[in-house]
């Protein structure tokens, strides 16, 4: 598949000082960059134009003519302003040009509500690292919609296998739910390094990640989208509290409704009065597959959305309380052939199913952009990777 020119559309330019944020032209740009498929890649930034910017970007598709218009419209949500759905509308209706838009967080309130406005004012929503069930208003019926992955600049991984002088890191923010983990792994003898990776330029973050031996990931979300069950019983929750912020057996995540409580009660739980216990969301984090890019072995929080993606005890290990959590930190720290066979065959999985190319056909296709020749792949081959097949979402979506 050949494109003369192509266009996307991001809330913001990137400067080498900017931290790494999170789906926009990064993932956008460089991976259909990277492919070779496009001979043109122009780029409209829709937080230059406070006003307008629906005629602006028409302009822009009028002028440059683009076989298609990529757009990552999420940022919308927090900031406001950007092209309004009748403008895109027009740009898929009127203009006749393809577009696709690309959701990441759409567990966020404001981002699946937002998604929902644009819903039918595009050729194809990808909905990106999440499960059908993560916002209680989107149809699970594929209709424009599909379940996907994020894809990346494959340049960008192309680091030399250094020395993992690293025993143990998490390069992630460290939110409040995240901070009992780090904060007890130390107090169990579990020297864990923490560098926000947010902060750090993307390929030094990359770099970073290369020298790891385990490369820790916390995938749950901090607040649910379903109705809280209130638990009266103290001791119960103390328990699991202690037992290591959540129980999995229910599948229970604990929160109090005052957030800076829940912060001051774990582990001590001294301040918290009213506990609410409310079903987990997860969505699949990009520090997913960076660190399988990598070749990093990956202990991830168990998370049923990762496992869609992947093979866990194959492709990475998942891990469930804080002892499991220390139990296979210490295991895998001794065994570093098991180690090396499972960051492998994670980095082989990614190599095969979630490479650029095979990513960008499957997009275009999915908007009438044909291929053809021995390298065709039909459209939706990517996400039958990852089961979101019909079958899948009808029953999630009810569970």
């Amino acid at each position: 598949m050949h494109l003369e020119r192509v266009l996307i559309v991001v809330e913001q330019r990137i400067t080498p000082d900017l931290s790494y944020p999170g789906f926009d032209i990064r993932h956008m740009e460089g991976p259909l960059r990277c492919t070779g498929m496009v001979d043109n890649i122009d780029i409209f930034y829709y937080g230059d134009y406070v006003a307008n910017c629906d005629e602006a970007l028409i302009s822009c598709c009028l002028q440059k003519k683009p076989q298609a218009v990529l757009m990552s419209l999420q940022n919308i949500a927090g900031r406001g302003g950007g092209p309004t759905p009748k403008g895109v509308w027009k740009v898929t209706n009127q203009l006749n040009i393809p577009t696709a838009a690309f959701w990441f967080d759409i567990h966020d309130d404001g981002v699946a509500k937002l998604l929902e406005n644009y819903f039918d004012s595009v050729k194809l929503n990808v909905i990106l690292s999440a499960d059908a069930s993560s916002h209680k208003h989107l149809t699970p019926d594929p209709t424009n919609h599909v379940y996907g992955a994020p894809t990346f600049d494959e340049r960008l991984f192309d680091i030399p296998d250094s020395v993992r002088d690293m025993p143990v890191a998490f390069l992630g923010s460290i939110y409040a739910h995240r901070r009992p983990w780090i904060t007890k792994l130390r107090e169990m003898g579990v020297s864990v390094h923490t560098n926000n990776g947010y902060e750090l330029l993307y390929e030094e973050y990359l770099k970073l990640m290369t020298r790891l031996k385990i490369a820790l990931n916390f995938s749950l979300l901090g607040a649910a989208n379903f109705d809280p069950i209130v638990l009266s019983d103290r001791g119960r929750v103390s328990e699991v509290i202690y037992r290591g912020v959540r129980t999995f057996k229910s599948g229970l995540l604990l929160v109090t409704k005052n957030p800076a409580k829940l912060r001051d009660a774990i582990p001590s739980f001294k301040h918290a009065a009213k506990v609410i216990v409310t079903k987990p969301r997860y969505m699949a984090r990009a520090r997913v597959w960076e660190a399988l890019w990598c070749r990093t072995f990956l202990l991830e929080e168990d998370n049923p959305v990762t496992s869609l993606y992947f093979e866990p005890y194959v492709d990475y290990v998942p891990f469930t309380t804080l002892k499991d959590l220390v139990d296979k930190i210490r295991y895998y720290l001794e065994r570093e052939e098991e180690r090396d066979r499972i960051r492998l065959q994670g980095r082989a999985t990614v190599d095969k199913y979630y490479n650029a190319k095979v990513y960008w056909e499957n997009v275009f296709e999915s908007i009438g952009i044909s291929s053809g020749g021995e390298n065709h792949h039909r459209p939706g081959e990517i996400w039958d990777k990852a089961y979101f097949d019909n079958w899948y979402l009808k029953h999630a979506s009810g569970a």
